[in-house]
């Protein structure tokens, strides 16, 4: 939960500690700054270790001294004044931080705080200097810089990099080269759909050596379904969204049609201030729509208490502020919920002004208990298909429309064909059969000689007949031919992909009657002997929907120079296609009527009952809200309240009386400065790792100062002129160069900058928890992918939810099928027993709002990357991608493999270590094949029965340590 810093404050995870003690010995050694600024250098130091007692809590205050106000300073003291600016000596600020004296020491000894002989410094640094006082960055109007002149242009893509490289110059740093092709994709694949590049996508950006193949890319992402899927990942954690409604019953919910919403809003670039208004307020918008009214599910994804015996009113309260608290941190940056109880302690927000801004919220006509049974939503609900649902069933009447018009074709062309087992389309047809004629009839099949590529190598070609669906274009050629030395025999051929043949044949004609030499396509059925000739197999059939030159030299099949030709054999080449016409469009009309019956079964379970979702309402006449004591839900005071901003951040426009709408309005308006600084700041840490303000979730004065200031009020502006565009912010930031650089870490930049705030090199970060999982089934072919739908489960220890889960509360089922192989997007997420494969990797319980991940590194993680049947399923489908579909040498199944895992190519040690391990797994799975066979068998989906069960358990092996790698499970 969000909270004040030392109620939420927590160790740094052993293998990070390093990082987190080293900047900070680096920073008390440094040179003080030749200008000391109020709010980069002071305040922070006043937040940590004064406001506490000369802050904003009035109940906390000593001396009556506040320090968060400008006036604080010059207050005069019995024989002195706080703060005498340019006199250190005359500032009783200066000789209490400097007292030896355990009676006059400031911070008190009891405090638990202590200043260090930088900090102390600071502060007479800045009271020397004047004791400019500023008011806190975040709360002041955002003004668009001017781009910094003096930095070296042939080193800049866009405006982001003259910020960036102006603080480099400062620091002494020299940005790093830009990363190689194969990272630049991957990244971006990653940062822009959440899923890796495929290697067809690797090599074709490889191979586009264009100015603009890099947009192209960046483009093409942000243009993609996936892309939707990615942003509401992060939209999820912030929005504490759950299949389950939490707290000891934890029973089953539904708001999956709000996620829909979400994903929907993303991949139409829906404006971020409509995004936020519609969420927060969609239902109060004139003539609401039914998506703009579920779309205020956001605030509905709170927990709700369905135990017997709780008390209605104290759970309702408790949903109020949970939604204070999180739209003061999604949109604001603010830590609203410290002052439920008593005036914050950091920050100029009294519990009064909590209140006011609990108002806004307080008017919903709930209950927060929703019985001890499985209900699907509590009131306010409404019953509504998700918009992604409504795009399906658009998409599904579209394709029922296709195919039932299809089917009436097949109809109309198989009744000539009924009582046909085969037909021949040739000059001697077999007998019973009934003769359709030469290049009659309506196949699908299409064949030329070209006038400039003739039959027979050396021979004129003559006329062409006229072309037409499912008829066959000829060539005539004189009655008799020879075949002259070297000769080839060609044509060029045309195959129908809806209704291809299934063989191809070449025949000639010797003056007394037909052989067959030569076929394309499956088993050879025409007539010949066999062990001659005639049964020359040339390969597969063409490639339908392409025309493709069939070619065979004619000693291949039995004709030597001299070999007289007769009739027309070679110029008539329909007579050497044979369709099982009657099994082909019984099969074809089979097929259809199963799809329809497929889709209309779809479309009736999209446009039957739809699911209910919770939405936010109003009560009218409004709910009465007072402050509560202690923020008691039993204890109101006589203090009542009305919905008002903290005067913090301005007034409201006037209205009669505000609402949530009135908010909303001016959370996107022109005079708050907080809300663009804030979704811009997370962009940027779901790109780089860390925002420029650290602290994502808290912009006020417990914050980290910014490391870019102008750069983020820079795009905070840039954001805003142009719309509220998030694809465009987006693209802006990835086609920078500072985004584009490499990721190589130098002992320079582990000296200076550590962390890589200043941005001296590119981002590299382990990927999310729901990438890692998606990574593995994309990659083995597994992944099933289709936009929104009901949460399902896939994969999970057995048994996991009977340690938490009351006896009358449904257990976990499994699903089967397709729902094993969804984003993990779509996982049923309970907030009691979250997907563990996910928690592993420090995805949140969504108990309450998360703006930033942690990131930790524990044995579990590895455990579930070699164990979870995920991963190894997948490894296996990767083994039989490597085995059926890339070459038969070691080294390039295994560099295939690395490619996979990886996206770039393996180096040759690397090579040589994956193929000593393979020799290893192969012994050890042939003295043991029963091993071997349980590991194949792991997963609901079928392994290839045509493999060897031994070398494909060996190479799923070696896939799955691949998966398990640092660099497949990293970002970069």
């Amino acid at each position: 939960m969000l909270s004040c810093r030392p109620c939420s404050s927590r160790l740094p995870p052993p293998l990070l500690l390093v990082a987190f003690v080293l900047p900070a010995a680096a920073d008390e050694d440094a040179p003080l700054p030749s200008r000391v600024q109020f709010n980069r250098h002071i305040r922070p130091i006043l937040s940590e270790s004064c406001f506490r007692c000369h802050g904003p809590d009035r109940r906390r205050r000593k001396a009556r001294l506040r320090l968060d106000r400008k006036e604080g300073f010059s207050k005069k003291l019995e024989d002195s004044r706080v703060v005498v600016p340019g006199e250190p000596s005359r500032s009783e600020l200066v000789r209490r931080i400097r007292s030896e004296d355990a009676d006059e020491i400031m911070p008190p000894a009891d405090s638990g705080k202590k200043l260090t002989a930088r900090q102390k410094a600071l502060l007479v640094a800045w009271v020397r200097q004047g004791a400019k006082w500023q008011g806190h960055w975040s709360f002041a109007p955002a003004v668009r810089p001017e781009l910094p002149t003096t930095v070296d242009g042939s080193r800049m893509r866009n405006p982001i990099d003259p910020f960036v490289l102006a603080r480099l110059t400062e620091e002494g740093l020299e940005p790093s080269p830009e990363a190689d092709r194969t990272t630049l994709i991957r990244r971006l694949s990653f940062d822009l759909t959440g899923l890796p590049p495929s290697l067809e996508e690797i090599d074709a950006f490889l191979a586009d050596e264009t100015a603009s193949a890099y947009e192209r890319v960046v483009d093409r992402l942000l243009a993609s379904g996936r892309y939707g899927e990615r942003m509401a990942m992060e939209w999820l954690d912030a929005a504490r969204y759950a299949d389950s409604h939490g707290y000891s019953l934890d029973r089953r919910r539904v708001m999956w049609p709000w996620r829909d919403w979400v994903i929907r809003a993303y991949n139409d670039n829906l404006p971020f201030d409509r995004f936020t208004i519609e969420q927060l307020a969609g239902d109060l918008l004139p003539q609401a729509t039914t998506a703009q009214r579920v779309a205020t599910g956001f605030n509905r994804n709170h927990p709700i208490q369905s135990e017997g015996g709780v008390i209605n009113e104290e759970y309702r309260v408790e949903t109020v502020v949970d939604r204070v608290e999180t739209t003061s941190a999604v949109f604001l940056g603010m830590t609203f919920g410290c002052a439920r109880c008593h005036d914050h302690k950091y920050e100029q927000i009294s519990q009064r002004e909590f209140y006011e801004f609990y108002a806004f919220f307080n008017n919903v006509p709930e209950t927060a208990h929703v019985g001890n049974s499985d209900r699907q939503a509590d009131t306010p609900f409404i019953k509504a298909p998700s918009v992604l649902q409504e795009d399906r069933a658009r998409e599904l009447r579209e394709e029922i429309s296709r195919l039932e018009r299809r089917v009436e074709a097949q109809k109309a062309v198989a009744e000539p064909f009924e009582a046909v087992e085969r037909v021949w389309i040739d000059d001697e047809i077999p007998p019973g059969s009934r003769s359709l004629g030469n290049g009659s009839g309506a196949q699908s099949f299409e064949f030329v000689s070209k006038p400039d590529h003739p039959v027979f190598s050396g021979e004129r070609s003559s006329r062409r007949t006229s072309k037409g669906r499912g008829q066959h274009l000829i060539q005539d050629a004189d009655p008799a031919l020879a075949v002259g030395a070297g000769a080839r025999l060609f044509t060029q051929v045309f195959v129908d992909p809806e209704d291809p043949p299934r063989e191809l044949m070449l025949q000639w004609h010797d003056g007394k009657g037909w052989e067959h030499r030569a076929f394309w396509g499956g088993n050879h059925i025409g007539w010949g002997q066999d062990g001659t000739s005639s049964r020359k197999p040339m390969g597969a059939l063409p490639k339908a929907g392409e025309w493709v030159r069939l070619e065979v030299a004619a000693s291949d099949v039995g004709l030597g120079p001299g070999s007289r030709i007769t009739g027309w054999a070679f110029t008539q080449f329909d007579g050497t296609v044979y369709w099982d016409r009657a099994g082909i469009v019984e099969r074809q009309r089979s097929a259809a009527a199963l799809r329809l019956q497929e889709l209309k079964a779809e479309l009736a379970s999209l446009t039957g009952s739809p699911p209910t979702v919770m939405v936010m309402s109003e009560l009218s006449p409004p709910r009465r809200t007072f402050v509560l004591t202690r923020g008691q839900y039993d204890r109101p005071s006589d203090a009542e309240v009305t919905p008002a901003l903290p005067a913090l951040l301005g007034k409201l426009p006037a209205a009669p009386r505000a609402n949530r709408l009135t908010l909303a309005r001016w959370i996107v308006g022109p005079s708050n400065p907080l809300t663009a600084r804030v979704v811009v700041n997370r962009l940027w840490q779901m790109h780089f790792g860390t925002g420029i303000v650290k602290t994502s979730e808290d912009f006020g004065s417990q914050g980290e100062w910014p490391t870019h200031p102008s750069l983020l009020d820079w795009l905070a502006t840039e954001f805003v002129r142009t719309g509220w565009n998030v694809k465009a912010l987006q693209k802006l930031i990835v086609m920078s160069a500072t985004y584009r650089q490499s990721s190589n870490v130098t002992p320079r930049h582990l000296e200076v900058d550590p962390e890589n705030r200043l941005l001296a090199r590119g981002p590299r970060f382990r990927l999310p928890a729901e990438m890692i999982r998606d990574q593995a089934l994309e990659v083995s072919g597994l992944l099933v992918e289709r936009l929104g739908g009901e949460s399902v489960k896939p994969y999970q220890p057995p048994g996991l939810w009977d340690d938490v889960v009351y006896s009358n509360v449904p257990r976990f089922a499994q699903d089967h099928g397709d729902k094993l192989y969804r984003r993990s997007l779509y996982t049923y997420w309970k907030r009691s027993v979250p997907p563990p494969n996910l928690q592993a990797f420090d995805a949140p319980s969504r108990e309450v709002c998360v703006l930033t991940r942690s990131r930790t590194n524990t044995p579990l993680a590895a455990l579930v990357l070699m164990n979870d049947p995920t991963f190894v399923e997948a490894a296996r489908k990767m083994a039989e991608r490597c085995l059926t579909g890339s070459s038969e040498k070691t080294a390039e199944r295994l560099a295939f493999l690395f490619r996979l895992a990886t996206g770039r190519p393996p180096r040759q040690r690397e090579i040589r270590w994956l193929d000593e391990a393979l020799t290893d797994l192969l012994t050890g799975y042939r003295q043991d094949p029963a091993a071997a066979a349980k590991l194949i068998g792991v997963g609901e989906s079928r392994h290839d029965a045509t493999l060897d069960v031994v070398e494909l358990a060996a190479y799923a092996a070696v896939a799955n340590a691949l998966l398990g790698t640092d660099e497949a499970i990293t970002r970069n």
